[in-house]
């Protein structure tokens, strides 16, 4: 017999929702099989079955789940596992009279999730309101589409949007963050996207060039990709590798996927990783390993409009870069000659406390000469 385990799913929560049961309680799975999804405050993640067997369950839909949590056994026979003594079992084999009906199980109405409470309590939605949707298990979504209809003056944000909010909200209250930014003249690097993506056959553009060249540096500006561990921030952890993380907003909402080790991929394979995670934001189909482990972020701000960005500082993290879009200008050349040239704004938000102006403008600098070498 096998046990369905609760993995630990990220660092962030110490307890899961169990979503949906993708499996009936006594259906015959294959290793490899979804079998459940759980919620985590990022992402819903699917848990796979371990083993060939019968699938029998011991948790419900709409509990909640803890790293190490038993919810399910695979067994290779359709008898259930055997389950903990009950005080009231009959002792002569025979089997145990019937539970008496709860009078009050009907009045207690439907399961709500802690998520979906939240908002409940937040906008005063009346209960009998819940309980008039007819479900069995309330989740936040539910109570989503319910204030979307109602009468209420407010409208909750989505569930991406207020993981966004509780991380800028961090940002600001803990991290005193400086800015720099350097322009950069983007009229060779362009010429240099354009013939890696005819080589590539791949779309490859600024922001794929940006992310490699970014990664390149960890060696050499090891603080600009370290992680804050002491409660005062005043102590750091080198990263072993650059995980760079890259803003992805389609218009459902803000992700931040993360390309692990990217100083190994090529840019054709950092231009692939982008435009798969692309196709996932438009699907809202990211995975928690999908969005977490960065140690740097590249934010991307592509409408013409936009000359300069500030990005915030993730909790965690050190370091993040804005690239904004390319804008034409005229200036002069070494021979006082007018000329026309494509320009774009790369900036630094950077921990003024451990990493200083001077290493600033040193990484933005290399990083500037590693895109147009």
């Amino acid at each position: 017999m096998t046990e369905l385990r609760v993995p630990k799913l990220n660092n962030n929560d110490t307890e899961y929702l169990l979503v949906e049961w993708l499996a009936e309680d006594g259906a015959g799975v294959v290793k490899g099989d979804p079998v459940v999804v759980l919620e985590t405050s990022k992402a819903a993640e699917e848990l796979m079955a371990e083993a060939d067997g019968v699938l029998r369950r011991t948790a419900e839909t709409g509990a909640t789940c803890r790293p190490g949590d038993v919810i399910a056994h695979i067994s290779d026979a359709s008898a259930r596992p055997p389950a903990a003594a009950d005080p009231g079992a009959a002792t002569d084999g025979s089997a145990p009279p019937p539970a008496a009906p709860d009078p009050g199980a009907a009045a207690e109405g439907p399961i709500v999730t802690a998520p979906a409470q939240a908002l409940i309590d937040e906008h005063g939605v009346d209960p009998a309101r819940i309980r008039a949707l007819g479900k069995k298990l309330i989740k936040r979504a539910d109570v989503l589409a319910l204030l979307e209809t109602g009468t209420v003056d407010t409208r909750p944000l989505p569930a991406v949007q207020r993981a966004v909010a509780a991380a800028v909200t961090r940002s600001h209250q803990t991290i005193p963050a400086a800015f720099t930014a350097v322009k950069l003249d983007a009229d060779p690097a362009i010429a240099r996207a354009r013939a890696l993506s005819k080589e590539a056959r791949a779309l490859i553009g600024l922001p794929e060039l940006l992310v490699s060249a970014v990664a390149s540096l960890h060696a050499q500006f090891p603080m600009c990709f370290a992680e804050p561990v002491a409660a005062d921030q005043l102590a750091v952890r080198p990263s072993t590798a650059p995980n760079v993380g890259v803003t992805v907003d389609v218009g459902n909402g803000l992700y931040v996927p993360v390309l692990r080790d990217a100083g190994r991929l090529s840019v054709k394979e950092i231009a692939e990783r982008l435009a798969a995670y692309r196709t996932k934001a438009a699907q809202a189909a990211f995975r928690e390993d999908d969005l977490a482990g960065g140690n740097i972020v590249v934010t991307l701000h592509t409408d013409t409009a936009v000359l300069l960005a500030v990005p915030i500082v993730f909790p965690g993290q050190t370091c993040a870069l804005s690239l904004c879009a390319p804008q034409h200008e005229f200036a002069l050349d070494s021979a006082g000659n007018v000329v026309k040239r494509t320009t774009v704004t790369l900036g630094l938000a950077f921990d003024h406390r451990l990493v200083n102006g001077r290493e600033a403008a040193m990484f933005l600098n290399a990083i500037r000469k590693t895109i147009t070498p």
